[in-house]
């Protein structure tokens, strides 16, 4: 029987109670029936006769999601065909359509959303989601006629097929699969590849049954199928290459080890790369970080708007203080910082990076790569700093109260000191420091300016076209007053040859600048919270991030889904 996840449950249980749908005592008997779980209580609502249009409607506008009214008639028959039945079973959904790349799939759970990419990985289609009501898709996957075209399907992908491998050497013509002399070329073709698609990070994995290489393409995951029977076939020689590359150990196989390669494209630039491989279950995990982004990018081009990139600047040019630039890991923040240091670096200032790992080499830049293992921490290569003469300092990550409390000291001393810090956002970041034992009068004194960003994935603009999820609860949900909502149209990419079907190219940056002004640095003396931190930024202009991003859905650069997936939560 299908149930509902806990979290789409316990929303969904809310709103109900919330828009007076159920009574309290109706909601409490469920739950005391499911003996306290949500996810059986909703379900059991719906078979007592909870209305369903109701709920369809509730969870179209909480996960932006269309509706669709699905009969046995309605579902085109080939694409029952597409997934096995077993996994339609298990997670509660259906294909009923394809249009071009894109399969249609029906959800009685919006929490499959998340199942996107092994849909993908097994029908070779793009997905786009739809929300359908339980009765629907129990009376449909009854119907004797849809029953016998699901079983039908071909069995589950368990093994690498023959299929599979031919289509390998189709697209890789070279590498016959049973050629144990080709794992060199092959290693080299995943990195080549890679560079060309413009990944980020290659992901090489091993399973009970299968291997997969995976890029990461605009912040997301896509998995490489044409590599899967080579790779699966000399998986462990073709480990041992990548580590010969990284100039780490090939009889450690224990233990996690890190490393770095260089490597020369069929153009003749030379790429950096960072490299961590890790034991598992089934055989050792690689991760190859490209630090092929250009060094010298200006932050003039990155994404920031001119009033922000006007404090930035001012910031950064100053003789002393502390800049730090804080987000989740992919967000951009090397980038930012190099782009900085590029913007700073002058034969008349010394400027010293301790960095773990170095990521780019800049020229005139003294750059110290930490090593905890002898003791090379971010705190004793500060120290040394101190005693360097150094006009910039940059510390890759403040990590501890030590690293923190130097750093605080050196700004404070005619240094300008940059680093990062993992907080969600530039207030937040306040709060941080705080917690790590910096007294607010020498936070106050010592910060400058704080950059708090996110990469979303932009629609790709030769197929961009109105966005229908873009409803009004929806935008009103995300922050958009009425008046706003009455002119504004959502767009998103339509999928296309030019950007794979994905519908997205390209990634936008998405910038959240605080400057310490007097109203802020009064605000942090009184130990202000949020809010009026948030009040007291405001006197300068200041915009949040999800304010910036809106910025970005009124004028087509980004989805509603994209700005969902980066902000929500955050």
């Amino acid at each position: 029987m299908i149930e509902y996840s806990k979290n789409v449950a316990d929303r969904v249980l809310r709103i109900l109670q919330a828009g007076e749908q159920l009574e309290t005592k109706q909601i409490k008997e469920a739950l005391a029936a499911a003996k306290g779980q949500s996810a059986p209580a909703l379900t059991a609502l719906i078979r007592n006769g909870l209305d369903e249009e109701i709920l369809q409607t509730i969870l179209s506008r909480a996960y932006t999601l269309r509706r669709k009214s699905i009969t046995p008639d309605t579902i085109q028959p080939e694409v029952l065909k597409l997934l096995p039945l077993k996994f339609i079973e298990q997670e509660g959904m259906l294909p009923f359509a394809k249009e071009g790349r894109f399969l249609r799939v029906g959800v009685v759970d919006p929490s499959k959303m998340a199942l996107s990419g092994q849909i993908k990985a097994i029908t070779n289609f793009n997905v786009e989601f739809f929300i359908i009501k339980l009765s629907e898709y129990e009376t449909c996957l009854k119907n004797p006629n849809i029953q016998a075209m699901l079983k039908k399907e071909a069995p589950e992908k368990k093994k690498p097929k023959p299929q599979t491998a031919k289509m390998a050497r189709r697209k890789t013509a070279r590498f016959d699969i049973e050629d144990s002399s080709l794992v060199m070329p092959f290693c080299d073709e995943i990195i080549q590849s890679a560079i060309e698609l413009d990944a980020s990070d290659i992901h090489i994995e091993l399973f009970r049954a299968i291997a997969r290489v995976r890029f990461r393409i605009d912040g997301v995951l896509v998995e490489q199928e044409p590599y899967a029977g080579y790779l699966y076939k000399h998986y462990m020689a073709i480990v041992t290459r990548f580590k010969i590359l990284a100039n780490c150990d090939i009889s450690e196989k224990r233990l996690p080890q890190d490393g770095a390669i260089s490597f020369q494209t069929k153009q003749n630039e030379e790429i950096d790369m960072r490299f961590n491989v890790l034991p598992a279950k089934n055989g050792e995990r690689i991760v190859i970080r490209l630090l092929k982004g250009d060094p010298s990018l200006s932050i003039e081009n990155i994404g920031f708007n001119e009033d922000d990139l006007k404090k930035l600047i001012e910031a950064i040019t100053a003789p002393q203080g502390m800049v730090l630039v804080t987000g989740p890991t992919g967000s951009g923040k090397t980038t930012t910082l190099y782009g900085v240091l590029q913007y700073i670096n002058d034969p008349e200032k010394n400027i010293m990076t301790a960095e773990d790992p170095v990521e780019y080499y800049l020229e005139g830049l003294g750059q110290v790569q930490a090593n905890e293992k002898i003791g090379l921490t971010f705190t004793t290569i500060l120290r040394a700093f101190l005693r360097q003469d150094p006009e910039v300092i940059l510390v890759g990550e403040i990590r501890d109260q030590e690293t923190v409390e130097i750093a605080v000291k050196a700004a404070l001393t005619g240094h300008l000191l940059l680093s990062t810090l993992h907080t969600n956002d530039s207030v937040s970041t306040i709060t941080r420091l705080t917690n790590m034992g910096i007294p607010s009068f020498m936070i106050s004194a010592a910060l400058s300016l704080i950059v708090a960003q996110r990469l979303a994935r932009k629609n790709c603009t030769h197929c961009l076209v109105p966005d229908p999820s873009g409803i009004d609860e929806t935008l009103r949900s995300i922050g958009f007053a009425e008046e706003q909502i009455a002119s504004l149209q959502p767009k998103k990419g339509d999928g296309c040859a030019e950007c794979g079907g994905t519908g997205y190219k390209g990634r936008q940056g998405i910038y959240e600048v605080l400057r310490i002004t007097e109203e802020v640095e009064n605000a942090i003396l009184r130990n202000a919270q949020a809010p009026e931190l948030i009040e007291a930024a405001r006197e300068d202009g200041f915009l949040t991030m999800q304010e910036v991003a809106q910025g970005f859905i009124r004028d087509g650069t980004i989805c509603l889904q994209e700005y969902s997936r980066v902000l929500v939560g955050h």
